[in-house]
């Protein structure tokens, strides 16, 4: 889980550094615009001492650019601290979820496993270095035939859900006995599948 947890953090921390560069950008276009609409206005009061035009200066380009900051900047990061800070709670509470849980295992958009909790490593007897990267097939008993596997499949990718019992075998070979499995896929904004999910009730 810790992986997952590192890549979604990573995916906001890019995020938050394209937003701050945009938003300098934004800052430093509005000053600039700004300063020159105020030294136009001055222009036209020639008669003013060098301390009012400072002032006049300063209080106009105070004034105009409050808004900006406001709206710009100061409202956007303090809603971007606020689901940042909601955000990583959630995560914590799903890590910790994570491993008192069944015993679950994560896997891409491609079915290769990222992650496994401690439960599911005991039942099978596998460290969780000899099956990242691979298949869940690696774990097949052999009592399942090839028309199982194509109708999970099916059933997965048209309604983004299955569950059925199942048999799994350990890595010495030892197959166990029946239980309920479970996949559910992780879907983005876009509707794509990002990980498949599976928790198997012993």
């Amino acid at each position: 889980m810790s992986n997952l947890l590192t890549a979604i953090q990573e995916k906001q921390k890019q995020e938050n550094y394209r937003s701050v560069r945009r938003l300098l950008t934004i800052l430093i276009g509005s000053v600039f615009f700004i300063e020159m609409v105020v030294m136009d206005i001055l222009l036209s009061f020639t008669h003013m001492s060098k301390m009012a035009d400072t002032l006049v200066d300063a209080t106009l380009l105070s004034l105009l650019l409050f808004p900006i900051f406001y709206f710009l900047i100061f409202r956007p990061l303090t809603r971007n601290i606020a689901e940042r800070e909601k955000t990583e709670a959630e995560l914590r509470i799903a890590a910790v979820a994570f491993e008192i849980k069944d015993p679950t295992i994560i896997t891409d958009a491609s079915a290769n496993i990222i992650r496994a909790n401690q439960k599911f490593l005991e039942r099978t007897g596998y460290n969780i270095d000899e099956i990242v990267g691979k298949n869940p097939r690696i774990f097949k008993s052999g009592l399942h035939n090839k028309k199982f596997y194509e109708r999970m499949w099916h059933q997965l990718l048209q309604e983004g859900a299955w569950s059925g019992e199942i048999r799994i075998a350990t890595k010495e070979g030892r197959i166990l006995h029946p239980f309920w499995l479970t996949i559910t896929a992780v879907k983005n904004a876009q509707q794509e599948t990002t990980h498949y999910i599976g928790i198997y009730n012993f």
